[in-house]
């Protein structure tokens, strides 16, 4: 019995560190701004859609241009640029108490490349 306390008294402290491990961890990228809403100067992620393992599609404003980009492992890539009218969703102050759900990111998308396709469409008929 007496050498079952020390041991227990071991465990318990690695369960301790590995969950303040945990909570700083939680609190430093909380603190950095790495999740969406996630703001620099100029630069704005406003909604993120996660694709799978590593893969992701974010809104982002950079200055006055809304960008649909593509994030996959050690990759970005252009999707699609968001026109005005595209982009007012985002734009739209919100209201104090406002409990109207915000339009679903894929719903958006899907509508902004099928506004592209239409548009090179057109363009080509000429």
């Amino acid at each position: 019995m007496g050498d079952v306390l020390p041991l227990l008294g071991m465990l318990l402290s690695v369960v301790v560190i590995l969950y303040l491990a945990y909570w700083v961890t939680r609190r430093v990228a909380m603190g950095s701004g790495a999740g969406v809403g996630a703001a620099g100067n100029n630069i704005r992620v406003y909604d993120r859609l996660v694709l799978g393992q590593n893969k992701s599609l974010v809104i982002v404003r950079v200055g006055v241009r809304w960008l649909v980009l593509g994030v996959a492992d050690g990759q970005i890539t252009l999707v699609t640029e968001l026109s005005e009218e595209e982009s007012r969703i985002w734009r739209q102050p919100r209201q104090v108490g406002e409990k109207a759900a915000p339009p679903r990111f894929a719903d958006i998308l899907s509508d902004a490349l099928r506004g592209k396709k239409h548009d090179k469409q057109q363009g080509g008929d000429e």
